[in-house]
Order: structure tokens, then sequence, then C-alpha cells
């Protein structure tokens, strides 16, 4: 690296992308900014310091990267894609949506502009059409995992649990480290009650990742609904100690605790969630 002030612009922005890609993030900001100093017009090197001011949070300077990019060359797809992305993230959907569209007019095979464009319908609550979104991508990659999941989050809200399952199997398939998947195919399972299937789903997640607060607390409900309470006090405490401010998770703890006649712990947590879910004191007892 101490050679690194005498690279070409094509060395040092090959060099750029190798760290960015290794997440050593200082370095490759580093090398993009050398290639800007002697490239000021590097529309690569723009659009991806433009991706590292993005995941730091500093929409503005990433917004700035993304146009001027997409000024130096129009046709830059990616750059239309994550300007899309940014202009989403500061809650202007007609904005996000015009870039996510011009990026599909200059690539209509750009998967990722597809499924973008469908998060941004769903959220508009024009299911229709993220529905097509979707299922425009995964037919131009059917591996893409977070699309097969993005549909299937579609269907479980349209109530479509068999399609949905479907869906997060696929994904799961594709990516089988995909927590999220495992998860929302636990809470599928549990619609069709399917209990043990759920209670597997959401263990698979918690394995994958340890610090999922929403798989414990589901682990939680599905182990009420086998008849172990002392696993789902457990769950729902794990669940708590990973997101203390969960009010679901205080209240569902509430109601075990009353369950076990511990009445004074449990009031403590119901009245933290107050407000959450109307509490009725018949909800939940052990006999």
């Amino acid at each position: 690296m101490n050679n690194k002030k005498n690279l070409t612009v094509k060395e040092a922005f090959n060099l750029a992308v190798q760290n960015h890609q290794e997440d050593k993030i200082d370095i490759a900001q580093e090398l993009y900014n050398q290639v800007l100093k002697i490239d000021p017009n590097h529309s690569l090197a723009l659009n991806n310091i433009g991706i590292i001011f993005k995941d730091l949070g500093e929409y503005q300077k990433a917004k700035d990267c993304y146009e001027k990019a997409i000024e130096i060359n129009p046709s830059y797809a990616d750059a239309h894609n994550n300007l899309g992305i940014i202009f989403k993230d500061l809650g202007e959907n007609q904005k996000a949506k015009d870039c996510y569209e011009k990026a599909i007019a200059i690539n209509p095979g750009y998967a990722d502009a597809h499924n973008n464009l469908g998060i941004l319908f769903k959220e508009l609550k024009e299911n229709e059409k993220a529905k097509d979104c979707y299922e425009k991508a995964i037919a131009i990659n059917p591996t893409y995992a977070d699309a097969h999941y993005n549909l299937g989050i579609l269907f479980k809200e349209l109530k479509e649990n068999e399609k949905a399952k479907d869906c997060y199997e696929k994904a799961i398939a594709i990516n089988p480290n995909f927590a999220d998947a495992h998860n929302n195919l636990g809470v599928i399972f549990g619609n069709l009650g399917e209990h043990q299937k759920a209670k597997d789903c959401y263990e698979r997640a918690i394995e994958i990742n340890p610090g999922y607060a929403a798989a414990h607390h589901n682990l939680g409900a599905t182990f009420i609904n086998l008849g172990e309470i002392q696993k789902a006090k457990s769950s729902y405490e794990k669940a708590i100690k990973i997101d203390p401010l969960n009010k679901v998770s205080q209240v569902a703890y509430g109601k075990i605790l009353l369950g076990l006649n511990d009445k004074l712990k449990g009031y403590e947590y119901i009245k933290k969630g107050e407000g959450v879910i109307k509490f009725t004191p018949s909800y939940y007892k052990i006999i």
C-alpha cells in the first residue's frame, strides 16, 4: 500500500474495488478519492464512493455522487438505481420510482431495479404492481433469493399462505443462511397450525443470527402453542434482553409471568407494554 500514490487510475480504481469488497472502507475511500483527483469525471468511482457515503448514513453526499455520475453518463443504470434507493430512504417515493424505472428503461434485464421497484410499490399498497416487479426480477434471475423472499412477504400479507411458504422455501434453498426467510417461514407454519415445523424454523433463524429478537419472540409464542411454558418464558426473556424496548414481547412475557403466579412482575411487564394489545386477565392461565 505504500506505493498506492504511484498507481495508474485503472490500478487505483481496481484496488479500491477490491478493498471495498473486503470491507476495508477507509482504504477504498482513499483510493476512490485518488482516482477522482486525477479524473473528476470517473463515473464508476463516483458511484462507488456514493455507496460508501450511503452506508455511512451521509445521504446528501451519496446523492451528490450518484447525480454527478449520471450527469457524466446518463445511461449508467446502476447509478440511477442507487439514486432511487437514496430517494426511497429519504421518503421521496415518486423520485425513487422515476429512478428505478429509468434504470429499467436503460437495462430491462436489471433484476435489482425490478426488485427495488417492487418494494416501493408494496409500500405504496400497489400489490399487483409489486407482484409483477418481483416476478420479473425472478424471471431474469431465478436464483434471486431476496426477490423470492419479498414475493413471499406479499403473499403472506394477502393471506396466501401456501404461496408464501413456497417463496420462502425457494429463498432458503438458494440461501440456506437467510435468517429472515427461516423466521417468516416459521410464521407461515404457525398460521397453518404446524407448530413443530414453526419451532424448527425459528430455531434455525436463531442459530444463524443469535441476536434475532423477533425470532426469539416468535419461538416463545410457538412454545406456548406447544404447551412448553418454561421454554416460552426463556424465549421471551431472550427477546427482551436483545430488544428491551419491544413492547409486544414485554406484554407476552408479562402474561407468562401472570400464568406462573408471579403477579407483581407480570403486571410490571404488562404496564411496560401498555397500549400494545388490550390485556384481559383470562388470556392466559396455567392450571
